[in-house]
């Protein structure tokens, strides 16, 4: 499984979010200029974590970002999931397209794989990720 940009700029978006609104709501455009990410593509980020009831709204000359949810309540899977869809290693695992499943050891061990990694990813926290990234001392992660 490759995460794409929108799955790793939706982690920092919400990481982000999270750090800032102590002060309010978060500017998309501050976001942005902090994360080197263009404003149109984090709307494109934004959007299915809004509609998932990650993250809250406001619009207008003070609008912006919050968090919906507490950050504990938010797991890496559940960001990724939004955003990438399937977490599963392979096609076979998610379709069972393969008419040798059943016969199939790669299949078994592509089965325990997924499972080993959407356990992990269920235990990682937004405010896991927050306290990481505050640890770091600084508020933007440098990679893109």
């Amino acid at each position: 499984m490759t995460i794409s940009t929108k799955g790793r700029y939706g982690l920092r978006l919400l990481i982000d979010v999270a750090i800032h609104q102590k002060g309010g709501v978060v500017n998309l455009k501050s976001i942005a200029e902090r994360q080197k990410v263009s404003v149109k593509y984090l709307w494109q980020v934004a959007n299915p974590l809004k509609a998932a009831g990650i993250l809250r709204v406001t619009r207008g000359a003070r609008g912006g970002f919050l968090l919906a949810k507490d950050p504990k309540e938010v797991t890496l899977f559940d960001i990724i999931s939004i955003l990438e869809g399937s977490s599963s290693l392979t096609e076979c695992v998610d379709h069972r397209a393969c008419a040798n499943t059943s016969s199939c050891a790669a299949h078994i061990i592509w089965i325990r794989m997924s499972e080993i990694l959407v356990a992990s990813m269920r235990e990682i926290t937004l405010a896991e990720a927050v306290e990481i990234q505050e640890a770091l001392g600084v508020s933007q992660p440098p990679c893109k």
